[in-house]
């Protein structure tokens, strides 16, 4: 099964955690959307700031309002809130009803992101397609749009348009850094001499991981997530999520 697949047939749902967070996949959204497949995208925080900011970067890639679903989750405590926001999901899925759903790598880069990943675990029962935003959040500088292990990632090389585009769309948030923040990653790569391109390619794959009480990450880097106070947090939120998750 291909991850990067432009059958029209088959009905996407894009689960991100942040508006914003779509500029990981959005090259590949908009080309579904003109290859007529049917796409929905949902957000499981928003503030009307972000929400309209979200909406206004949709409406580019093709996507009417309809197609738009926002969960209302607290920005930074998405965590303790997945058992309010497990319904909601579940609802988008059951309306939507797709085929295949796409979302942020469990990867302990932002817990918001590792509980979004867990509530798609708990919400559909197809095949479920992940990309990379950043990790592990023990580095004061984290690794951006690459997997901690690249195995089984597809990478779909972006046309000198789509790159463009990729830049255009992080422009307009302007209630976040996000366009400030690639930019000085892209210069710190320069300086250690390990240059990247973020904008030139989209990456995704089959989810690999299903064990949300262990780190998703090289074995060195997973001690330092275990060691630290924020896995404890991701311990004691992800526990009471499973439990509910799990009771008949």
């Amino acid at each position: 099964m291909r991850a990067f697949d432009e059958d029209p047939s088959i009905r996407w749902l894009f689960v991100f955690t942040h508006p914003d967070d779509e500029l990981g996949l959005c090259a590949w959204i908009r080309r579904l959307v003109r290859a007529g497949a049917s796409v929905d995208v949902c957000w499981v925080h928003d503030v009307p700031v972000r929400r309209a900011e979200a909406a206004a970067n949709a409406r580019e890639l093709g996507l009417s309002e309809d197609r738009l679903h926002f969960l209302s989750g607290s920005d930074g405590r998405i965590a303790e809130e997945m058992p309010d926001l497990w319904p909601k999901l579940r609802e988008v899925v059951r309306r939507v009803r797709p085929d295949r759903v796409a979302t942020i790598a469990f990867e302990q880069g932002h817990l918001d992101h590792d509980s979004t990943n867990l509530l798609v675990h708990r919400s559909f029962e197809g095949p479920v397609f992940e990309y990379p935003m950043y990790h592990p959040y023990t580095r004061r500088i984290q690794t951006l749009n690459r997997f901690a292990d690249p195995y089984g990632e597809e990478v779909l090389p972006l046309s000198e348009e789509e790159c463009r585009l990729k830049k255009r769309l992080a422009r307009r948030y302007p209630s976040q850094n996000i366009h400030s923040v690639l930019l000085w990653y892209h210069v710190y790569r320069w300086l250690i001499l390990r240059p990247v391109h973020l904008c030139r390619t989209e990456r995704m794959r089959l989810k690999t991981w299903s064990d949300y009480l262990t780190p998703n990450l090289p074995p060195r880097l997973r001690a330092e997530v275990l060691r630290s106070p924020a896995w404890a947090r991701w311990e004691r939120a992800a526990r009471a999520f499973l439990s509910l998750a799990d009771s008949p």
